[in-house]
């Protein structure tokens, strides 16, 4: 939850006190700053790190030194990361979870590479990649994982299940994606079924014997019929004689 102005205030306090820690003072215009450039991150990540700063640094406290410390600001993949991923986006049947700023990145090096430059390609992903992330974190958002379909259903659901299990999908929102839930094997289920399964008999075994009823009486008024045209034959021979 982004931070409040009473989370600014404390937080204010305790970036002075970790300054003085460290030996360093800052003044308050920075100060400020460094507390509104972190206004997206949630109070407790901060003083974690900031107690990690005062465990860990020898020198004067920085954003950059407080950020690295925090893992929601390093949810992005480091460019090498996201370039290894976005070639996997080359083969058609696989399925693949990136972010927005990957698929923008590839999206200016798919021409390079498809000249054969690998390289070039390399280069020109990882400067748009850095550009984008920049950006993004400028505005103070977080990585929004997305899915791009590959034609293997099979690869697709792996990809998508392994996504929701590491914590990048939510599973409600790619539901349509994932294989159907097995119905749990209890006591319970089962007698469930075996009841579904008996109902399902009688009612194929009533329809069997509705079936044979109805055939008996078509025989029966076919064979009464047929009589009744011998008998009518016989009169009329009787009456021409």
């Amino acid at each position: 939850m982004p931070l409040t102005s009473r989370d600014a205030e404390q937080l204010l306090e305790q970036l002075y006190a970790t300054a003085e820690v460290l030996g360093s003072e800052i003044k308050p215009a920075a100060a400020n700053l460094m507390i509104r450039d972190m206004r997206s991150y949630n109070r407790p990540e901060i003083e974690q790190a900031l107690a990690r700063c005062r465990a860990e640094l020898t020198g004067r406290l920085t954003l950059a030194a407080i950020l690295e410390r925090m893992p929601s600001a390093n949810a992005y993949l480091s460019p090498n990361e996201a370039w290894a991923l976005a070639l996997t986006s080359l083969d058609e049947n696989e399925t693949v979870v990136w972010t927005r700023e990957v698929a923008i990145a590839m999206g200016t090096a798919r021409p390079v590479l498809e000249q054969g430059d690998k390289v070039g390609a390399r280069m020109a992903f990882i400067g748009a990649y850095e550009r984008e992330v920049a950006a993004t974190k400028a505005e103070g958002h977080q990585p929004t994982w997305e899915v791009s379909l590959g034609h293997d259903p099979v690869r697709r659901q792996e990809t998508v299940q392994k996504a929701v299990t590491d914590g990048l999908l939510e599973a409600p929102k790619v539901q349509h994606l994932l294989p159907a839930p097995e119905a749990p094997d209890t006591p319970g289920c089962r007698e469930q079924r075996r009841q579904i399964v008996a109902h399902l008999r009688q009612v194929i075994d009533g329809q069997d014997e509705a079936a044979k009823e109805r055939r008996r009486q078509q025989q029966q008024a076919t064979e009464q019929r047929r009589e009744e045209l011998l008998e009518q034959a016989e009169r009329l021979q009787r009456g021409a004689a």
